[in-house]
Order: structure tokens, then C-alpha cells, then sequence
């Protein structure tokens, strides 16, 4: 639970996320889709998740929707539906909003079927993997979330594969949750990548140096200097660690994202060379929601997931350690505490908010 080094000043959560909503509002967005952006962004940093939350407002955001990118307003809309799935278009809107919707509409068909899945193209940076399964633990829905995207010849910035030297992937996250009884939810959040690209840029603005291991230069040498690394190692590193595991598991988000969205596209005719007109402008999503009374009453399921996790918490620790967590119950506990004490706004996104309330004409919330 500890803040982000270098932070300036804390701001109380509820005051912070009035003014990200009202950036988007400002930057032209429809304010339903405001109100989802500025939803999913607090909740990543009110749980700690820096990353991925209010940090990107300006680098990621502010900055596609600048550079024109962006479809201020967006026609999300299914293009085939089934009642248990929809194959989806993002119309090139915010992804934060188009995340949202996605995941309302898994959540629908499950609710009403049982299960839902919906996998989206044309869409764009969808913020942390987590909240859209969060959104479906709050129905007591067990919920799934995607983000992917690959390129065809390769990227300047991603994941390469397994023996690669260039980058083919985005670091392709993957989430899920399980609702519990007393204990925390359960929400795994995980990147396919040894770690996020964000977490690189977020220890390069702290003027930090990053662990061995991590990531790799344009020309494939090992650094720990952020401002060198153009590729992150898939999740586990070489091979002999079990970098293939992470890079299997990249290629496996892209097939539900990318693949059965549409929006990895092209001519096949039989060319060996016929992925080079295949294409992916932008990112896809894959979504998912099913109810728990499709295999057990739910709440007999909630308290075998409440006794497991207290399993975990009972089993022997090593030494110097006095605690086992399971996924979600750090990011809770910094959720606790932040509420309390504000939210930790670093000096680099604190002369980006400076930066934005003076261009978008937005009282400052400190």
C-alpha cells in the first residue's frame, strides 16, 4: 500500500475523479461516456493500480484524442449477436467507455442466459483489465476481461515472441473475478507481459531504474534504463524461465480480441506472405459474464471461496514473511486507506492535470 514515489500532493478521491469527468466532458465526450472514462481510471488508482489510472489521462488519452484518433461520438454497435454472444465495433471511440459498454452487454445476455461474451473490435486503450470484471463481481457475476492487439510487421514498442526480436503484441492483460461472502472480491489482473509498458514509463518519469530481466532495447540488449527499453520480455522471460507460457498466453487474448472480433483482417489466398495485408488499426476486447447457479447455488459457492481464501491466509509462511494475500486484497486494502487519506497525484501528472485544466478551461482540485 505504499504511494507513488515522488507524489506531490494527495486529493480527496471523490474531488479527483469530478475533475477527470470533467476533462472528458470537456474534451468533447458524450457524458455517459465522460462518466464511465472517469470511472474506470479512479478505480485503478484508488486500488493502487497507478498504471493505469489517472496517470494516462494526458500521455494516453488527451493525446489520441488530440491527434485526432479518437471518434468523440461513437456508434457501439453489435454486428452479429447470438443470445449468449455479440461480435461488436468500437467505432473508434474512447475505450474506456467502449470497454464499458461491452461489458454491460455481456452482463446482460448473462444475466438473461446464463452466460455472455462479446468480443469487440475498433476500439482503443480500455484502462485496467480489472474493472470490467469488477463490474460484474458487483451483480455476483463471475466476469472476464481482455485487451489485445498484434502487428503484422512487427512494432517499435511490445512484446515480442518467444525467441522474436521484434515486437508482435501489446502486453495483452487478462482478468477475472469470483464473487465471495465475507471476504474481499476476487479480481485477478494480470499482463501477459513480465510487467505492464506503463509500469516502464511510470518508473522513467520517477527517474528509476528497472529490475534485470524486464525488458530489452530496440536491438535486443538487456537494460534497466526505462528510457532504453523498447520491448518487455513476455510474462516468465527467455525461455528457459518460461517465457513461452506468457507468450502463449499473449497470442491466446489476441485470438479472443482480435481474431474472432474481425479486427485482425485481410486477404488469405493461400500466399505464403498473406498476413502482410492483414491489419489491426487499433485494439480489441473480449468480455464475458456468466451466473454461478449454473453449476452450484451461489451461495454455497461464495462460501467455499471465502474458506479457500482463508486456507490460503492459514497456510505456513516463509520466513520473514507474516501474510499470504490473494488477488484483490492489496488492491482493497490501498482502496481503504486512499479513500481515507486521497489519492497521490505524482509531480509528472500533476504538471499534466496544470497543463489540461488551463487548455480545457477546469478548476484545478487542490
Amino acid at each position: 500500500m505504499s504511494q507513488p514515489s515522488s507524489y506531490k500532493v494527495l486529493v480527496p478521491a471523490d474531488e479527483l475523479h469530478q475533475f477527470v469527468e470533467s476533462l472528458f466532458l470537456k474534451g468533447g465526450f458524450a457524458p455517459a461516456h465522460a462518466a464511465d472514462a472517469a470511472n474506470v481510471l479512479m478505480y485503478a488508482s484508488r486500488r493502487g493500480v497507478d498504471t493505469h489510472g489517472i496517470r494516462n489521462v494526458l500521455p494516453i488519452y488527451f493525446r489520441q484524442l488530440e491527434a485526432g484518433q479518437l471518434n468523440v461520438a461513437p456508434n457501439f454497435h453489435i454486428e452479429h449477436e447470438t443470445p449468449v454472444s455479440a461480435r461488436a465495433n468500437g467505432d473508434s471511440g474512447l475505450g474506456l467507455a467502449a470497454g464499458c459498454w461491452g461489458m454491460r452487454l455481456a452482463m446482460q445476455k448473462a444475466r438473461q442466459s446464463g452466460i455472455g461474451m462479446v468480443s469487440m473490435h475498433n476500439s482503443y486503450h480500455y484502462g485496467a483489465a480489472g474493472y470490467y470484471p469488477w463490474l460484474a463481481v458487483q451483480e455476483e457475476l463471475i466476469g472476464i476481461s481482455m485487451t489485445g492487439r498484434i502487428y503484422a510487421g512487427g512494432a517499435e514498442y511490445g512484446v515480442p515472441p518467444t525467441f522474436g526480436a521484434k515486437a508482435m503484441f501489446s502486453t495483452n492483460p487478462l482478468s477475472i473475478s469470483f464473487p465471495t461472502q465475507n471476504e474481499p472480491p476476487y479480481v485477478f489482473d494480470m499482463a501477459t507481459s513480465v510487467v505492464p509498458f506503463n509500469r516502464i514509463t511510470m518508473m522513467r518519469d520517477a527517474g528509476q531504474s528497472i529490475p534485470p530481466g524486464w525488458g530489452v532495447t530496440a536491438d535486443g540488449s538487456p537494460s534497466t534504463d526505462p528510457g532504453e527499453v523498447a520491448q518487455v520480455l513476455p510474462l516468465g522471460g527467455n525461455r528457459e524461465q518460461g517465457g513461452h507460457k506468457g507468450y502463449g498466453l499473449a497470442t491466446m487474448v489476441t485470438v479472443l480480441c482480435n481474431l474472432l472480433s474481425g479486427g485482425w483482417a485481410g486477404l488469405y489466398d493461400n500466399d505464403p506472405q498473406a498476413f502482410e495485408g492483414f491489419k489491426l488499426p487499433n485494439d480489441g476486447h473480449f468480455f464475458a459474464a456468466f451466473r454461478v447457479d449454473l453449476f452450484r447455488p451461489l451461495a454455497e459457492f461464495k462460501e467455499g471461496m471465502d474458506a479457500m481464501i482463508r486456507a490460503l491466509h492459514a497456510s505456513p509462511k516463509l520466513s520473514g514473511h507474516d501474510r499470504i494475500y490473494v488477488a484483490g486484497e492489496i488492491e482493497h486494502e490501498t482502496e481503504i486507506q486512499r479513500l481515507h487519506d486521497g489519492i497521490p497525484v505524482t509531480e509528472t501528472v500533476f504538471d499534466n492535470f496544470v497543463e489540461l485544466a488551463e487548455r480545457y478551461d477546469v478548476a484545478l482540485p487542490w
